[in-house]
């Protein structure tokens, strides 16, 4: 291999970890996966994290001196002064140096945002977003994630802490979420929302269909794939899901006015059952003069969106 640069990515998750190798122009030069295992505790993760960054290194024969930089997406709310997580329900992290702890064991630039905020970035730069100079992202998968394009630039907020879209509360009286609160937008329209509700109406219920599965069959394919069948139960599931997503874009719309809002995550691969109606959905919330140009669209980059948007973004900071 010869002195190419490259910038790493690694976009970490409640389940898995993804790791790349990019080059200036955002191609992949090398990945790794891992399962995160969150249980093991921070630190383990973060040593498994660094391994995994020299072996997907090695194995794409790259070294280490070829690295400019490492970008880490990371679930929040951050301190991007401390560089820290400061809590991580889905990881049980709290207050987590997680840059000190890998500089520690890679002597690399590294720079980290939150994870929905790196996915952004990455439809910024190398996806649907490109168009846009104003635009919201939102990943909706096990839970939901925002991220903010405004005028050309990640909106982090005061600390690190802004986009925290999943947490808007639309409906006070609603399901708990795991951040303490009660009708959290991740809590009534997330991937994990949406098996919940399926696997509580089949144990209430008798009949065809999904009624008809034990809660251990439920998945969200086995839902969205019965929604497209015409099953009943299905379907009345992806309406409620769709009804608060509707209600949560236009909260935002209102907010920010954006010329675009980029739906990703795991939950779109049923983009076919979602799309339309919770532009519909939307609509009907909001104000004269906020629909005009604005577009809903999925997401192109598909599940490397995290890590090819971590390693953008420290070729951003980078310079």
């Amino acid at each position: 291999m010869d002195n190419e640069s490259v910038y790493i990515g690694v976009d970490v998750g409640g389940t898995k970890i993804m790791i790349i190798l990019a080059a200036e122009d955002g191609s992949i030069k090398g990945s790794l996966r891992l399962d995160t295992r969150s249980a093991d505790g921070a630190e383990i993760t973060m040593e498994r994290i660094a391994e995994g960054i020299k072996e997907c290194c090695k194995s794409s024969n790259y070294s280490l001196q070829q690295v400019k930089a490492i970008g880490l997406g990371v679930p929040g709310p951050l301190n991007l002064e401390k560089q820290e997580v400061t809590l991580a329900p889905n990881l049980g992290w709290e207050n987590v140096p997680v840059i000190r702890m890998l500089k520690e064991r890679i002597d690399l630039p590294c720079y980290m945002e939150n994870d929905a905020n790196v996915a952004a970035w990455g439809e910024k730069v190398l996806g649907a977003g490109k168009p846009f100079e104003n635009f919201i992202y939102l990943t909706i998968s096990t839970g939901i994630g925002g991220g903010l394009i405004l005028n050309n630039k990640l909106y982090s907020g005061a600390w690190g802490a802004g986009g925290e879209l999943g947490h808007t509360i639309i409906d006070p009286e609603g399901r708990q979420c795991s951040c303490g609160n009660r009708g959290c937008l991740e809590a009534m329209a997330s991937g994990q929302a949406l098996e919940k509700m399926a696997r509580e109406a089949a144990a209430r219920e008798d009949g065809e269909g999904l009624l008809a599965l034990s809660p251990h069959e439920i998945d969200g394919k086995t839902i969205t794939d019965l929604a497209r069948q015409g099953d009943p139960a299905a379907l009345s599931i992806m309406k409620e899901i769709t009804f608060y997503l509707g209600i949560g874009l236009a909260n935002f719309v209102h907010i920010f006015n954006p010329q675009a809002i980029i739906l990703g995550g795991g939950v779109m691969g049923a983009s076919d059952l979602l799309l339309g109606p919770v532009e519909e959905e939307m609509k009907k919330h909001l104000l004269p003069g906020f629909n005009g140009r604005l577009k809903i669209l999925a997401a192109e980059l598909g599940d490397m969106v995290g890590a090819k948007g971590a390693a953008m973004l420290a070729k951003e900071f980078q310079g």
